[in-house]
């Protein structure tokens, strides 16, 4: 019954948010609310993972509000998603009789996205402690097990204000893009090789845009950091299109000087389809403003003539 909510610890609800009973702990959440709470023995008021049982289905993951961990900045960017309102749907394939929260063979309809991610640079990182820092980013995919992965950066020696990494790109593969995060984590090493936490940007990744961004850098409480930023470049590529596997998509980077003249011109003209999905707005923009400036000139003109047969002509 909807009207009904059954609580349950952390410990007992991990005992179903696994591979053997995740399915029919979905299938539970289907016909009845659920709540998870964190356990009595967290004396420090620790986080559990959220993840697995939000893919799970439960409908109210309980988290210490009070403690700025990563579970809590993977809450705050899930509600993101509803405008903040404290509700986010439950993505389309959650609703599938089939679906296993466990299985990537279980997702029906769902594109896998390859993320190609380059860190180019940051500004203004904060300190920690000393007046100088040796930054370095931490890129990590959080989601269904499957798709769980981090790669880190060389480390800037000694650059907080404007530092600079030499382009190398992270590939991340995604197969349930619809319940994944994308987290940028900055950290700087001590002298005694130990990692500090500077800052840290998480978002959705069904929510991400491609090309250069420049991403707001916020602290542990998930409150913004004043001009911190980094600089990336993003490519987001589905792995799937119209049923069959994209030869194209699986290595953007790849050489094509051995594809044959019809190979290519496919390949084209799938990157233009999604080149022309971007380019969009600015398109749309681009034509208001021509429509906007075409009605202010016929205004002018209109106003022109009006003077002149009242020989008023003040111009």
């Amino acid at each position: 019954c909807f009207r009904d909510m059954s609580s349950f610890p952390e410990t007992k609800a991990e005992k179903y948010v696994n591979k053997i009973k995740g399915k029919k702990f979905l299938q539970y959440n289907r016909l009845q609310l659920s709540r998870i709470y964190p356990k009595g023995q967290r004396l420090d008021s620790s986080n559990y993972d959220p993840l697995p049982m939000w893919i799970c289905g439960s409908q109210l993951v309980a988290l210490n509000f009070q403690t700025p961990d990563k579970p809590m900045q993977m809450n705050q960017a899930l509600f993101m998603s509803g405008g903040q309102s404290g509700f986010a749907l439950q993505p389309a394939n959650m609703r599938d009789d089939i679906f296993d929260p466990f299985d990537k063979n279980t997702l029906r309809g769902m594109v896998p996205l390859s993320i190609s991610i380059e860190i180019l640079g940051a500004r203004h990182l904060p300190k920690n402690g000393r007046g100088i820092v040796c930054p370095f980013v931490e890129v990590e995919v959080s989601g269904a097990d499957y798709d769980n992965t981090k790669q880190k950066t060389e480390m800037v020696v000694d650059n907080g204000l404007n530092p600079a990494w030499t382009p190398k790109t992270f590939q991340f593969h995604v197969s349930n893009p619809d319940f994944a995060f994308l987290r940028f984590v900055v950290y700087e090493e001590d002298m005694f090789s130990d990692q500090n936490f500077l800052a840290q940007a998480t978002f959705l990744v069904k929510g991400l845009k491609a090309g250069y961004r420049a991403v707001p850098l916020k602290n542990n409480y998930t409150e913004d950091l004043e001009l911190a930023s980094l600089l990336v470049k993003i490519d987001i590529i589905p792995l799937i299109e119209n049923g069959e596997i994209n030869p194209f998509a699986a290595s953007p980077f790849r050489d094509r000087s051995a594809d044959s003249p019809n190979q290519l011109l496919a390949g084209r003209a799938r990157e233009g389809s999604l080149e022309a999905r971007y380019q969009q707005p600015f398109e749309d923009f681009r034509t208001s403003q021509e429509q906007l400036s075409e009605h202010f000139d016929n205004r002018d003109r209109r106003f022109l003539r009006k003077t002149r047969v009242n020989g008023d002509n003040r111009l």
